[in-house]
């Protein structure tokens, strides 16, 4: 397990790894219909943060992405068909991430937090619109900004002041 995750339990590790594919999930399939466009979009930006990552998750997201497909897959022929009993049941899971973050240190946390933001976000605008643009829908703009995950921010201080 990555050093700043030594905090968390396995299971509460694998828990964050779950966490990518059932958001996934979550913002595709809330307009009722996984597009194609948005499930390849999202196990490729899951590769591309596993090598580039602003954040200090890289390692993470190479976990992740050893997962991701599997995972996907077995949520997806597992979860309710119908979208809103299958959002409230991911929410359910998702909900469990919060008692995770407070174990961690706040900047792991945070970025964590702010990956899995930008990560429904880049999500819901991958398909649809003119360019993408304008193409997140009604029922994934109600999941977007993950409410069912409190919001962790950290803000680091320049050493000078």
């Amino acid at each position: 397990m990555i050093s700043a995750f030594r905090a968390l339990k396995d299971e509460e590790y694998q828990t964050l790894i779950e966490a990518i594919p059932l958001i996934a999930i979550l913002i595709a399939g809330a307009d009722n219909d996984i597009d194609l466009n948005e499930k390849a979009w999202a196990e490729k930006i899951v590769r591309i943060r596993s090598y580039s990552n602003h954040f200090d998750l890289k390692p993470y997201y190479k976990d992740v992405d050893s997962q991701y497909s599997e995972l996907f897959d077995k949520f997806l022929s597992s979860l309710p068909k119908d979208a809103d009993s299958r959002s409230r049941e991911i929410s359910k899971k998702l909900v469990a991430i919060n008692d995770i973050f407070i174990k961690l240190n706040m900047r792991t946390a945070s970025q964590l937090y702010s990956s899995f933001i930008a990560y429904a976000e880049q999500i819901a605008r991958a398909s649809g619109g003119i360019l993408r643009m304008m193409s997140v829908s009604k029922e994934e703009s109600m999941f977007i900004g993950l409410p069912m995950i409190d919001p962790i921010f950290y803000e680091e201080l320049d050493e000078e002041e």
